[in-house]
């Protein structure tokens, strides 16, 4: 079996979930299959030595001129073909419309269609397209839950035959450490114990100045003691908080940071005594199992796919409700018991989750989807 896979994600110099997953996918998908070839198609400029399994192949690939998403509609699905691929993995949401060889492409979520406010009308329009063609046209769709692959069937007609739900599993690196290993990572980010760590960002999908708010309603003598630790902030996104901090009055209270090394982030999530992740909407929710692997409470939101990751291993909040989240938040901080019930829950909810199951699922995807494209070469 020879993958082609759209590998721009692995190779981002700021390498987030999606790139992430693909490689701990990848590592176990090739030990289960390791006479499988797997060519990793990007565009990066610098490649990235050990990232993915010696089965696997870097090839960066290029286009002059590339305009209007041309490197994804023509010069991947030609690399594809040329090379004699058996399936083209898709794994960012969106495929080509020509496709030479059977697509497997997986859709998180639909988020530009929920949220169209935060995107240029063109985009929405094109995901929407995107979204509809590769419903119609792929080998197989894989989505992270069972809340997205239920909307592709509703509003796009996805066929169940072809649609395959397979989890993610918490990031490999991930793992509990004790206070001692912590130190010098918090020293670093200038916090120290006890916080609450929040993933933010620039996307008002990751819910950040309303929990900036709802930080503001704890009372405070909380504040005076708990620092809200706001990571993965660019500096533009830092220089429109900042004023809401200042305004608020929660200088003293809320440390605000650029982006997180990966190699940092199981001591910030280890050392954090509550992980809040009020996202407004997800195609699932990696974090909240990394914090189930590392032992730290979460405060996640009710809808879309979270409540079906975390389970009961959670506090779950309205995260359009600051007052909401406010009265999580002052729960979770104040019930020292309560913490340790969602620790205990949350690493037995994180072991139904694993790359194991994640990759031989993936497996079977894979070869269902090239069963067609092999039938083809043998009738030819």
């Amino acid at each position: 079996m020879r993958i082609a896979l759209d590998a721009r994600t692995i190779y981002r110099p700021d390498r987030r979930g999606t790139g992430k997953n693909l490689v701990d996918l990848y590592a176990h998908v090739l030990t289960l299959k390791p006479d499988w070839q797997v060519l990793a198609l990007h565009r990066s400029s610098a490649e990235v030595a050990g990232v993915l399994p010696p089965a696997a192949l870097p090839r960066r690939i290029e286009m002059p001129g590339d305009r209007l998403n041309a490197w994804e509609r023509f010069r991947l699905p030609w690399a594809a073909w040329s090379q004699r691929a058996d399936v083209l993995h898709c794994p960012a949401n969106t495929a080509p419309a020509w496709m030479p060889v059977p697509a497997l492409v997986t859709i998180h979520d639909l988020i530009p269609l929920d949220m169209p406010q935060w995107y240029a009308p063109a985009y929405v329009e094109r995901f929407a397209g995107a979204v509809r063609h590769a419903c119609q046209r792929a080998a197989g769709i894989i989505c992270p839950s069972h809340y997205t692959a239920q909307r592709l069937r509703a509003e796009f007609q996805a066929d169940p035959e072809h649609l395959a739900v397979i989890p993610w599993a918490p990031d490999s690196a991930m793992r509990a450490l004790d206070r001692a290993q912590c130190q010098s990572v918090l020293a670093a980010y200038g916090v120290a114990e006890p916080y609450v760590l929040h993933f933010g960002g620039a996307d008002p999908r990751k819910n950040t100045r309303r929990l900036i708010e709802a930080w503001a309603m704890l009372d405070a003598a909380t504040r005076r003691i708990w620092k809200l630790l706001i990571v993965g902030l660019d500096p533009s996104a830092q220089e429109t908080l900042r004023p809401v901090v200042q305004r608020l009055e929660l200088t003293d209270s809320i440390v605000m940071h650029g982006f997180a090394a990966e190699a940092d982030l199981p001591a910030l999530l280890s050392a954090a005594e509550v992980l809040a992740y009020p996202s407004l909407s997800e195609g699932f929710g990696l974090p909240i199992l990394d914090a189930f692997v590392a032992g730290t409470p979460v405060l996640t939101s009710n809808v879309t796919s979270l409540p079906e990751v975390a389970g009961k291993a959670a506090v779950l909040t309205d995260p359009c409700d600051a007052c909401a989240m406010a009265r999580g938040l002052a729960w979770l901080i104040r019930d020292r018991r309560l913490r340790d019930e969602m620790v205990a829950l949350g690493r037995r909810r994180v072991q139904e989750f694993t790359w194991a199951r994640t990759a031989r699922c993936f497996v079977s995807a894979v070869e269902q989807a090239a069963a067609g494209n092999q039938k083809a070469r043998q009738a030819a």
